[in-house]
């Protein structure tokens, strides 16, 4: 049995979708202004540890912890979105399944992200003394 697919399509074009997404016919991208926090961030090492951070333009996101002594380095991979301005949102999802939040503070002047605890399956932890501050690679 053959269906014509015109009422099917008549339906779809009268219909409103609604959702998170948008749609723009002029562009495939996302806003503009995400572009500003696009790169590689890399952390000054600390207590045998470096961590770098790699914003994609897709909102894909690699946390790799890279260790001094050896031993091998550990990658979580998750998304992020700009929160406002000056702030952007992380999460992660660990080789342990866990589940990971940091809210970083960007400062244009230093070109750094910094953050001062991060959520790991709903619970918060203090990221040292001074948080974690990441500086935008060139």
């Amino acid at each position: 049995m053959t269906v014509s697919r015109l009422p099917l399509a008549l339906i779809f074009a009268a219909s409103t979708l609604t959702g998170c997404a948008s749609w723009l016919p002029s562009s495939f991208g996302g806003d503009d202004s995400d572009s500003t926090w696009v790169g590689e961030y890399k952390s000054q090492p600390e207590m045998g540890l470096t961590t770098l951070l790699s914003l994609k333009s897709d909102h894909s996101a690699t946390t790799t912890y890279q260790y001094t002594n050896g031993d091998p380095s550990l990658k979580e991979s998750g998304n992020w979105q700009a929160i406002s301005d000056t702030q952007l949102q992380v999460k992660m999802t660990s080789h342990h399944g866990l589940n990971s939040e940091r809210i970083y503070t960007f400062d244009p002047s230093k070109k750094q992200l910094s953050a001062t605890e991060e959520t790991v399956n709903g619970q918060k932890y203090h990221i040292g003394n001074d948080g974690l501050v990441l500086t935008k690679q060139d």
